[in-house]
């Protein structure tokens, strides 16, 4: 008889203490789950200028000194995780003396303008990099006013800044861009 008042009330004690055994469990895992997904790669990508190429500059046909300029670069994720997609790469210098044409390089998307252009990277495997042509050309409307200008050494820094890693104080490189007389 006192099973069939338990049953007229409702829930039995019993019932209710095995329902609370098995949902804490539950409900700690429903909490640790957010953290690990929120959990970010480690990577490191770690931007390096290549050159200098000397490009060299004519007046009337006649070579009259050389730029020394960079050609290639490469952006390395020397982390143990491979990078997520949409990293950043800054390219930034002044545009008088030169003008690039950034290589098409697969996945990587290019936007700006000469002088200040981002480029959009791709996931970057653990130890894997890529490499990005910069097509440096000389300014065709270098005129002799800024020759005369530029005669006293590097007046003109190319900078690579690169975000969306996890580690930073080597995200940045630069190279001094050197004219000389021939």
């Amino acid at each position: 008889m006192t099973e069939e008042i338990q049953k007229n009330k409702g829930v039995s004690r019993r019932t209710l203490v095995k329902g609370a055994a098995w949902s804490v469990p539950v409900i700690a895992a429903a909490v640790a789950t957010p953290l690990a997904a929120a959990s970010v790669a480690d990577n490191d990508l770690v931007p390096a200028l290549s050159g200098p190429i000397a490009l060299n500059l004519t007046a009337l046909g006649i070579p009259v000194a050389t730029v020394n300029t960079v050609n290639t670069l490469t952006i390395t994720n020397n982390g143990p995780d491979a990078s997520s997609a949409g990293a950043t790469a800054v390219i930034q210098y002044t545009p008088s003396l030169l003008t690039l044409s950034i290589g098409p390089v697969a996945g990587v998307t290019v936007a700006g303008a000469d002088g200040n252009y981002t480029l959009t990277l791709p996931s970057i495997p653990s130890g894997g990099n890529i490499v990005i042509n910069l097509g440096t050309t000389l300014d065709t409307l270098l005129d002799l006013s800024l020759l005369t200008t530029l005669l006293g050494g590097p007046q003109q820094t190319m900078t690579v800044t690169v975000s969306g890693d996890t580690v930073t104080g080597n995200n940045t490189t630069a190279q001094n861009v050197g004219i000389t007389l021939l």
